[in-house]
């Protein structure tokens, strides 16, 4: 059985309204994220940053491999697309 090392894993969420700035909503969005958060996805810390096309999500897991922290990410991102959809931010899971 592999150790739980800290992985991070990166995710862009692109602004559906371009003339809105992301910035002010990063607060928000990691709120969000975490409210949907469960204990077995190691989430650990979550910081967004802005980006050119929204903002960028760095989710610091504790996981086995670096598939199971995009695993656990996406299960993470899965439950939270309708609440950041709302609040107009879109994003590709792959």
């Amino acid at each position: 059985m592999g150790l739980n090392r800290m992985r991070i894993v990166v995710a862009l969420l692109t602004s559906s309204d371009e003339a809105r700035p992301a910035g002010p909503l990063s607060p928000l969005v990691e709120d969000v994220v975490w409210a949907h958060a469960r204990p077995c996805e190691g989430l650990e810390h979550l910081t967004a940053k802005c980006a050119e096309d929204g903002l960028e999500l760095y989710f610091f897991v504790r996981a086995t491999s670096e598939a199971n922290a995009l695993i656990l990410v996406q299960a993470l991102l899965d439950r939270v697309r309708g609440s950041l959809i709302s609040h107009g931010f879109t994003f590709d899971c792959g």
